[in-house]
């Protein structure tokens, strides 16, 4: 069957079966009860349909009235869309009362109960995997004729196919789907479809030149491992359906994409273009630009080469080293470290993981050996950060160097401080028009000199052919219920002299990274008393009229030294608000005790608060003014919880 642009009067209803009648007495007359079907598809269809029914589709149809049911009545439909009953198979309207209808293509004879196995496997012929049903035909009386809406229940894809000069022909084109279940049960009775754990290679339906393909699938909610794989003259391109937005395929949908083929573009590339819903329903998918130069690859939006630098594990208190780590992106091979002594660590609340540059040291990273063949230019794109966690520490991250095969670039200038929140934030530098050979090399390395503060290399992108951009600072996340809004809560990542985020403005007390003493974790931060009040603090966003949990573990076990809490809340205008100082502001100090306890404080923000500062206070013994006692902080928290 073929349909495209079909018109066809009518309805369905679901139906629920109890039992099956037959009211047929074999006989092939049609009196006044006979039931006369018209139908539509609704839907704009491709080559899997054409614009009206072609003799001899069979449907299955079912009829149930107030007192008996009948099932999976075989009809068979003319070009215009007219279905006829099959020898034996009429259905009769009864004496009294209505009848409401189901109806499905293509028929099966070998139906589970209610339920229809669906099988997309096979698509030599779209047609006879296309799944329709309809359910809208509801009380009909007697004489009249039941005029039958067929909806589709499945997906389509659709390729156009092009190419350049450099593949003039490309009749032999095959194209396959993989990472999608192919099998699934429908149910009749209410028209739904469950897809059963059956993944396989789906053969698309390509044309003898190589222009279009089509295939009939199952609708999926998540497009996670699925691949179109392209094959020509034994030369293979793997594209992931993902890179469109991940979102899946919709029942009743069809998914349109442009493809152009090339062979002498350096490596493969995939452009996404945008979509818009019209009707099957369509669904233009995009572009892909399939390149079938040596190397082949899934590489989205141009991209020959990414490294996140993977997820590194602590080997006890000690972050992996470049020179040892295994867990990179591409091959352990193509990095090194000239010096010995980067890590890869993680940092922040989302563990973004980056290569640690520390200060002090003369450091390089190579990544060598970078597949560019048949490119001879690219856009390099990187994310770096700055450790400008002291007060009036700033860093321009242009102090990260780049060489790409021995010659220097020219680096974006982005200068972040402590004043504007920057610690360790990952910011996107582009470098466009970036000579490349077939074998390139980065080099990412600073010096000893410039490197203040330490930074941060936190990925690395290198596309094929011109690219462009400015520095782009990834933002702040909005607060979110469930979420710790501290960076660094458990005081695990430390700078020089202070944990990574926290500062001690007029603090003049000690404070040590602590790995003996500890409510959990590697670290916990320890306060020595003075002779003044001394303070650890950090600031972060909230939203006003929201509640809110402040809580942190402590450990008081020291006669000359005391802890309090002394929360602040801050308007837009970086002016404190008042209003909850009674239960945030605490008025007694601790007392000793072995044990650590917990400060636990749940209150609602007003409206016109934007940050609270977290701030917890040391103090000398207020009794005997004796100062060098140990407070003991641990696993700080800031969560929104409604």
């Amino acid at each position: 069957m073929r349909v495209s642009n079909l018109l066809i009067m009518g309805a369905l209803s679901a139906l629920v079966f109890t039992g099956c009648t037959n009211n047929d007495d074999n006989s092939e007359w049609l009196d006044s009860n006979s039931v006369t079907f018209n139908s539509r598809i609704d839907g704009l269809q491709t080559k899997a349909s054409k614009d009206v029914w072609s003799n001899g589709d069979e449907v299955g149809i079912f009829m149930t009235t107030q007192t008996a049911e009948f099932a999976n009545k075989k009809y068979v439909a003319s070009d215009g869309g007219t279905l006829t009953a099959a020898p034996g198979q009429t259905l009769r309207y009864p004496e009294e009362g209505t009848a409401n209808f189901i109806a499905y293509y293509p028929y099966s004879a070998s139906l589970n109960g209610k339920t229809l196995a669906v099988s997309v496997d096979n698509q030599a012929d779209p047609a006879k995997v296309d799944l329709l049903y309809s359910d809208n035909a509801k009380a009909i009386a007697a004489g009249e004729a039941v005029d039958l809406a067929f909806k589709h229940k499945l997906s389509q894809i659709v390729i156009a196919v092009g190419s350049d000069e450099t593949l003039p022909d490309i009749s032999g084109l095959k194209i396959s789907l993989s990472g999608m279940n192919t099998q699934a049960d429908f149910n009749l009775a209410d028209g739904t479809l469950a897809a059963k754990e059956s993944k396989a290679d789906i053969e698309m339906n390509v044309s003898a030149d190589g222009t279009t393909a089509e295939a009939i699938i199952l609708p999926t909610t998540t497009l996670d491992g699925v691949k179109m794989t392209f094959v020509l003259d034994g030369k293979t391109f793997e594209w992931p359906v993902s890179v469109n937005g991940g979102a899946g395929f919709e029942a009743g949908y069809k998914y349109t994409y442009t493809a152009t083929l090339s062979t002498e573009n350096g490596k493969p590339a995939v452009t996404m273009g945008g979509a818009s819903i019209e009707s099957w329903t369509d669904q233009p998918g995009g572009d892909i630009n399939v390149d079938f130069g040596e190397g082949g690859g899934e590489q989205p939006e141009g991209v020959v080469f990414i490294e996140t630098f993977g997820t590194p594990e602590k080997n006890g208190n000690q972050w992996p080293l470049v020179k040892d780590y295994t867990g990179f992106d591409n091959p352990k091979e193509m990095f090194e470290d000239a010096t010995g002594k980067l890590s890869v660590r993680t940092t922040g609340t989302d563990k973004k993981t980056n290569v640690w540059f520390s200060t002090n040291v003369e450091h390089s990273l190579k990544i060598k050996n970078i597949d560019m063949k048949g490119a001879t230019t690219a856009t390099l794109e990187y994310e770096v950060g700055a450790n400008v966690y002291d007060p009036g520490a700033s860093q321009d991250l242009a102090t990260l160097k780049v060489r790409c095969n021995g010659v220097d670039l020219a680096v974006p200038s982005k200068v972040v401080s402590k004043e504007n929140n920057e610690a360790n934030l990952p910011f996107k530098l582009v470098i466009e028009n970036v000579a490349v050979s077939d074998k390139t090399t980065l080099e990412f390395y600073c010096t000893s000199t410039d490197n203040t503060c330490g930074l941060r290399l936190f990925s690395v992108k290198l596309s094929s052919g011109e690219g462009g951009g400015t520095v782009e600072p990834e933002p702040e996340p909005e607060p979110t219920p469930g979420n710790n809004l501290l960076i660094n809560p458990g005081f695990e990542e430390w700078g020089e002299k202070l944990p990574i985020k926290w500062d001690n403005n007029y603090n003049i007390g000690e404070i040590v990274k602590e790995a003996t003493i500890k409510h959990s974790g590697d670290y916990s931060l320890r306060q020595t008393s003075s002779s003044k009040t001394s303070k650890i603090q950090q600031e972060a966003e909230v939203l006003g009229g929201k509640k809110y949990r402040l809580s942190y573990w402590f450990l008081d076990n020291d006669a000359k030294a005391s802890s309090r809490y002394w929360f602040a809340l801050v308007d837009a205008n970086g002016k404190t608000v008042n209003d909850l100082n009674a239960e945030i502001q605490q008025e007694e100090y601790s007392v000793d005790n072995p044990d650590w306890q917990q400060v636990k404080i749940e209150i609602t923000m007003p409206e016109n608060v934007v940050k609270v500062r977290f701030e917890i206070r040391a103090y000398r013994n207020m009794t005997t003014n004796e100062a060098g006692g140990y407070i003991y902080y641990d696993d700080m928290e800031l969560i929104q919880l409604d």
